[in-house]
């Protein structure tokens, strides 16, 4: 297993790319350090196993939560060098399932998503740093509803380990608090039918480039 930080500066490699631009294959210390270039690894979104949840107040009595049943992107999360990771992860709004069909049709209306006048809502990372062991603070642009606004979040990288099937996986997990209402998602705010307030839960496994 790599380590957490995924930086691909196994001794092995080192050896191979010293070999390749004129180093001999048995590098010393001082050689090791031109090798070792922290880089992410990438990670491609494995939708079938990915999570994306919402929560949000049902008449000032309880929550009520959703789900999105598609979800695409890519990420490369560094611990050790946060500056240096990459995230993007595209939600189909017309996959929203609420557990019943009229209310489906409604959330993919005028009246919440617009899925046909806005098919996706994405979110684009633009600044890492550390957040503690195993986490990052993520700022990126989310883009929903035709509104482009900037939001912050704390990744949690749960692990990566050997896919039974031969490739790499990999998984995080992180929480977004957003207000609807800042991206012209306003019904039932007023009324307190239903709140501004919705909490994102996006669980994601990726399976390595």
């Amino acid at each position: 297993m790599k380590t957490k930080s995924l930086v691909l500066a196994a001794v092995g490699s080192a050896a191979l790319g010293g070999a390749m631009i004129g180093f001999n294959s048995n590098p010393n210390a001082a050689d090791k350090a031109v090798y070792e270039t922290s880089r992410a690894d990438a990670y491609a979104v494995d939708g079938m196993h990915s999570s994306v949840v919402f929560k949000l107040g049902y008449m000032g009595v309880t929550n009520f939560y959703g789900v999105f049943e598609q979800v695409t992107g890519e990420y490369a999360i560094d611990l050790e060098n946060p500056s240096g990771s990459t995230l993007d992860v595209v939600v189909k709004a017309e996959s929203v399932d609420s557990n019943d069909e009229g209310r489906d049709k409604h959330l993919r209306g005028a009246d919440f998503f617009s899925v046909k006048e806005f098919p996706d809502i994405r979110f684009v990372g633009k600044s890492f740093e550390s957040a503690g062991e195993n986490k990052v603070k993520v700022t990126g642009d989310l883009t929903f509803h035709g509104v482009t606004r900037e939001e912050t979040t704390v990744l949690e990288w749960i692990g990566d380990r050997a896919d039974p099937r031969g490739g790499h996986r990999s998984g995080w997990e992180a929480v977004l608090e957003i207000n609807r209402s800042d991206y012209g998602v306003n019904y039932g705010v007023e009324n307190g039918a239903l709140g501004d307030t919705t909490t994102i839960t996006v669980a994601i496994t990726g399976m390595r480039q």
